[in-house]
């Protein structure tokens, strides 16, 4: 009779845990309904406004950029019935993968270097050489820190790394190159630290010319 009361009672509250939702220890309890959506970032526009700033751009970008570099060595325009006619860049495309790899290792750089804090990425506007993609426009990546005394006006740089022997140091890439002159317009790294420097500006981004008749893409 007491074995049958143990059963009992053993059986008792293994449906009493059950049914409030106890579970085997070491069992993770998984929900879906308790992670909340996250809420849509302040930086996103709506499509309507997405389509116009690009629909702007072409009308009044595009066909000054056409026209400056669509000359021939003798002067001459270049239809846009020729081949040798360049389309403006409208958009820049890069793999998802090649971008997270890209921020996770400015992310490792600046760590290494005394534990910089990145504050932000800054996009810039550029250009191939002639040779190189038909000498198109681009754009390319660095990331940014704050510089300055504490208590100044926060002005925030693009940095690259500077390594001496062991130690590695953030250092604003204005203090790493030469201005360019009229002349030739390049940027040299300055030659007594150019071993030692680590740039961390992105490029390497396929250029695309605008969408032709793609219903699927912005018009």
């Amino acid at each position: 009779m007491k074995t049958c009361k143990f059963l009992t009672f053993l059986l008792l509250g293994g449906f009493i845990m059950l049914s409030c939702g106890g579970e085997t220890k070491g069992t993770p309890h998984t929900d879906d309904h308790d992670e909340e959506p996250l809420a849509v970032p302040s930086t996103i526009i709506s499509l309507q406004e997405a389509e116009d700033m690009y629909h702007r751009f072409g009308n009044q970008r595009v066909p000054l950029i056409e026209k400056s570099v669509n000359i021939d060595k003798e002067g001459d325009s270049i239809k846009p019935e020729d081949d040798r006619y360049i389309q403006a860049t409208r958009s820049l495309s890069m793999e998802y993968k090649d971008l997270k790899a890209y921020l996770a290792f400015i992310e490792e750089q600046a760590k290494l270097a005394n534990d910089t804090k990145i504050s932000g990425l800054r996009i810039y506007f550029s250009q191939y050489k002639k040779g190189k993609n038909d000498g198109r426009a681009t754009v390319f990546l660095n990331p940014i820190m704050e510089a300055g005394q504490k208590g100044d006006i926060r002005d925030d740089v693009a940095f690259a790394i500077k390594t001496d022997g062991n130690k590695s140091t953030a250092v604003p890439v204005g203090k790493l190159i030469k201005i360019p002159s009229e002349k030739s317009n390049r940027a040299d790294l300055t030659m007594p630290i150019q071993n030692g420097v680590q740039s961390l500006a992105g490029n390497s981004l396929p250029w695309n010319p605008p969408p032709k008749n793609d219903p699927d893409d912005f018009q």
